[in-house]
């Protein structure tokens, strides 16, 4: 009997020192996370100096007026581009005269959080949940300026933006989407980016449960919906225009599989280009002609 209640109590020692640590390392990993995937830390916008001609313009949402760039062209499709957290709206300026050239007016714009533009009321990045409205005043900016239809072009995170726009508008107007290494589940994205991490003092990767905890104890701090930013589970019944999406096989932020699990969901709306050895929003560094030309060629494929 004293052998089994020493047994007894040394399990629930243990567990209550599995749970310890995991509350522990579920607050600091929880403070990490909303330091910096959460907390605005927008980068300098500078006008690119790459010899195309980029008009200086605005539009309005409804937090206020954004700043973006116009590239005229003769087309009437508008190219609308949505870059990445922290990053500017320089994250599409390898499409710039390409697609200028090709006849396709872009509109390259901020949103909220960005450095100088309007603030999101909660302080913080929200993944698409507010970020939308921003896309949807870049939509009827390019219609009220001669756009007969738009295709709306996201880099990591702007995806997010885009899917839940267009999940919660049905408008013919938008004819189709292009995506650079979309960051659109972003629960996945931390549980891949924590896995990669050793945990203080111990040589071992943080483990997949404390990972959970830290996410909840997020929600509890600042109100995260984690299922209300996973746009990839939606997109059988809520996708309606076709997608053509680059994601590099090396990418060390957000995983290759959210993008095989998007294009796998809808398949006949949705055709990947798995780039060899790229990382982040690096495909076309890796392959500029490969990846200019299936751009162009979806979008000849558009309309």
């Amino acid at each position: 009997m004293r052998a089994r209640s020493l047994l007894r109590n040394g399990f629930w020692i243990l567990v209550g020192l599995i749970l310890l640590i995991h509350l522990g390392g579920g607050w600091y990993y929880s403070g990490e996370l909303v330091d910096d995937g959460f907390t605005p830390q927008p980068s300098a916008i500078i006008i690119p100096d790459s010899g195309v001609e980029v008009t200086p313009t605005s539009y309005d949402s409804p937090v206020g007026d954004f700043d973006a760039w116009f590239i005229p062209a003769n087309g009437s499709t508008w190219v609308i581009h949505v870059h990445g957290r922290g990053a500017t709206p320089s994250e599409a300026e390898h499409l710039f005269v390409p697609l200028r050239d090709a006849g396709y007016p872009q509109l390259a714009i901020t949103y909220r959080n960005d450095e100088g533009q309007p603030r999101d009321e909660s302080g913080y990045y929200q993944y698409g949940t507010t970020e939308w409205e921003d896309v949807g005043g870049a939509i009827d900016y390019a219609v009220s300026n001669g756009a007969d239809d738009v295709v709306l072009s996201g880099f990591s995170t702007g995806a997010s933006h885009i899917l839940s726009f267009v999940y919660k508008n049905n408008l013919d107007v938008v004819s189709g989407l292009v995506f650079d290494a979309p960051n659109i589940d972003f629960a996945e994205t931390v549980d891949y980016t924590l896995s990669q991490r050793e945990m203080p003092l111990v040589p071992v990767k943080v483990p997949g449960t404390m990972a959970q905890v830290a996410k909840f104890i997020t929600s509890l701090k600042i109100g995260v919906n984690w299922k209300s930013i996973d746009y990839v589970e939606k997109t059988d019944r809520s996708l309606r225009v076709p997608v053509l999406v680059h994601h590099g096989t090396a990418d060390q932020q957000v995983p290759l599989e959210q993008s095989i699990d998007f294009a796998g969901k809808n398949p006949e709306m949705i055709t990947l280009v798995q780039v060899r050895d790229a990382g982040h929003a690096e495909s076309y560094e890796l392959d500029p002609e490969g990846y200019v030309e299936e751009v162009l060629d979806f979008l000849d494929r558009l309309g």
